[in-house]
């Protein structure tokens, strides 16, 4: 039977514990004398073990500590669950009223864009020409009377102002940017 030292890993504590078949033990053996990393961590594991089964090293934990761990242990876990299956009804039956209101937000934004008025001489749904400032550090392009524009104005289409590299206003963004005809 052949043993590698990931199976070593996984069976040193049952090695040690003495619950494995004669041929799985005979297999690690094997594997032990000729592995050192295992061999080590074997003999790690071993001095481990010895240590803190030593009184001396952890003093041994008080009459009825055990029992009262459990019980403490099996209260938080009541508790956790207690929570977590609070916290996953109130999460589901909030996904309803998210998806609502996302909805309504969407058909909200949609009847504005609809209202947003055209400045475009063919009664298009977006300006044709936008304003952007003179100043050559400022690359941001902005619907006609924008109150975030600085200094004097120039101006031009909107391709033009993309092609230039200038990027729409975020304040005035639903009014510049292009949109399409149909």
């Amino acid at each position: 039977m052949g043993i590698n030292c990931q199976d070593v890993c996984r069976d040193v504590s049952d090695y040690i514990d003495d619950e494995l078949t004669p041929a799985q033990r005979a297999a690690l053996d094997r594997h032990f004398a000729e592995c050192r990393d295992c061999a080590a961590l074997l003999d790690g594991m071993r001095n481990l073990i010895a240590i803190y089964g030593d009184e001396r090293v952890l003093p041994p934990p008080p009459a009825g500590f055990h029992e009262r761990l459990y019980q403490k242990l099996e209260k938080e876990t009541r508790s956790s669950r207690r929570v977590f299956l609070s916290w996953t009804l109130a999460a589901t039956a909030a996904v309803p009223f998210a998806l609502a209101a996302f909805s309504a937000r969407n058909s909200l934004l949609r009847g504005q864009e609809r209202q947003i008025p055209s400045s475009s001489p063919d009664g298009g749904e977006g300006p044709d020409t936008v304003a952007m400032s003179e100043d050559p550090n400022d690359k941001t392009y902005h619907v006609p009377g924008c109150s975030h524009l600085t200094g004097k104005a120039k101006f031009l289409s909107v391709k033009d102002a993309i092609r230039e590299g200038y990027t729409p206003c975020d304040y005035c963004i639903a009014k510049a940017k292009p949109r399409k005809t149909g």
